[in-house]
């Protein structure tokens, strides 16, 4: 049972989350958490571990450090086509007896992440994508978004984003890169990485990849909390 005073803790824990997300910037001194973006990123680090330590004990804890941390990593999406439909529509038919789908088709998909190997807080780590869609005699191609769900080393979702990569209907090829970067105090381990395209609203192809992010020491004062 949480207390009065346990409860408007934790309420104002929440508000300084849900404000410090929402206002990165600040006024203040130059030393001030405002404006060091580590010490903001750590300060939410902290508070949501006490958050989460209120509110469910250490598991809860852990739970409420990434979701604090989370809030200072950033997602950078970019999209562009690389092939026109005619040139898609013609390449689909010679190599199926000159004939389209009867139905709208993911024909290619294709991912590389990057660096491919090891990564350190901070680093831009890029997800690339190739994207072949086809429009069938029966159904067009109208909307192809790819999304991405990065999962921390402890299995928890980390963060996602998600684009819409055309912005016409038809058939295309397209090139799609999401770059994550992670803030100073993200826990070391292995980060999964999983993208799935919706092709006219439907879950389609899924791809998994993941990058070793080591040399990363989260704050002192967020292992105390966590305790």
């Amino acid at each position: 049972m949480i207390s009065i005073k346990q409860s408007l803790l934790v309420v104002s824990i929440a508000s300084m989350l849900v404000t410090g997300c929402a206002a990165p910037g600040g006024h203040g001194n130059s030393g001030s958490a405002d404006n060091n973006p580590a010490l903001r990123c750590a300060g939410f680090g902290v508070g949501g571990a006490l958050l989460g330590a209120f509110v469910g004990g250490k598991n809860a804890a852990v739970k409420g450090a990434l979701v604090g941390l989370a809030a200072c990593a950033v997602v950078e999406i970019a999209s562009r086509q690389t092939k026109s439909s005619d040139v898609v529509d013609q390449q689909y038919r010679s190599s199926n007896r000159n004939q389209l789908p009867q139905n709208a088709k993911i024909d290619g998909y294709n991912t590389s992440v990057s660096p491919n190997g090891v990564a350190k807080a901070g680093d831009a780590i890029r997800v690339q994508s190739t994207i072949r869609a086809v429009s069938g005699v029966n159904e067009p191609v109208t909307e192809v978004k790819e999304q991405l769900v990065v999962y921390a080393p402890s299995g928890e979702e980390f963060k996602r984003g998600e684009k819409k990569v055309n912005d016409a209907a038809g058939s295309g090829e397209f090139e799609n890169a999401f770059t994550l970067r992670l803030p100073e105090g993200a826990p070391q381990g292995v980060y999964k990485f999983r993208t799935q395209l919706f092709l006219n609203g439907k879950p389609a192809t899924v791809r998994e990849s993941s990058v070793q992010v080591a040399g990363i020491e989260a704050p002192s004062n967020l292992a105390l909390a966590a305790r």
